[in-house]
């Protein structure tokens, strides 16, 4: 499997697995931060207890307000890396989705797509130096959560 593959996958895996982990973190986390950096997916830090990954970029790119969940960052943006960051949003998703798209426009992001749509929230952002997917959705367990998945612009 070559590096970007590996590393989409262990985004996605992080973005799954981040709610149900966290009764048992350190081992779990321990375990896929092993097996991506071992597919050569870099630097992999797994945060199942509430913490930014390390290196996630907060002052150019704002999040909700919010409980932060959880989230994973892997390798550098000049390496295809980047961030998932899940955190814990209200009880009005749609009131939360457009605070987080009014939030990312403020912030300098131009929105290539955003709506909400059958109770899901969902945009693909940009600017100069990340690019931001961002979903407003109940995580399963009846909470709603932003999550955010981090990368570098394409040039």
């Amino acid at each position: 499997m070559t590096k970007k593959p590996a590393l989409i996958l262990a985004l996605a895996l992080a973005v799954v697995l981040t709610p149900t982990l966290t009764s048992c973190a350190n081992p779990v986390e321990q375990l896929v931060e092993g097996a991506v950096e071992q597919a050569g997916g870099g630097d992999v830090d797994l945060n199942s207890d509430g913490g930014l990954p390390d290196g996630f970029p907060s002052d150019e790119v704002p999040l909700a307000d919010g409980e932060i969940v959880g989230g994973m960052g892997a390798g550098s943006v000049d390496s295809g890396g980047g961030w998932t960051v899940i955190v814990r949003v209200g009880d009005d998703r749609e009131a939360a989705f457009t605070a987080i798209d009014e939030q990312l426009k403020a912030a300098g992001f131009e929105a290539s797509y955003s709506g909400f749509v059958e109770g899901v929230g969902s945009g693909a952002y940009s600017d100069s130096a990340y690019s931001v997917i961002v979903s407003v959705a109940d995580d399963g367990t009846g909470a709603n959560t932003a999550t955010y998945i981090v990368g570098g612009t394409s040039s």
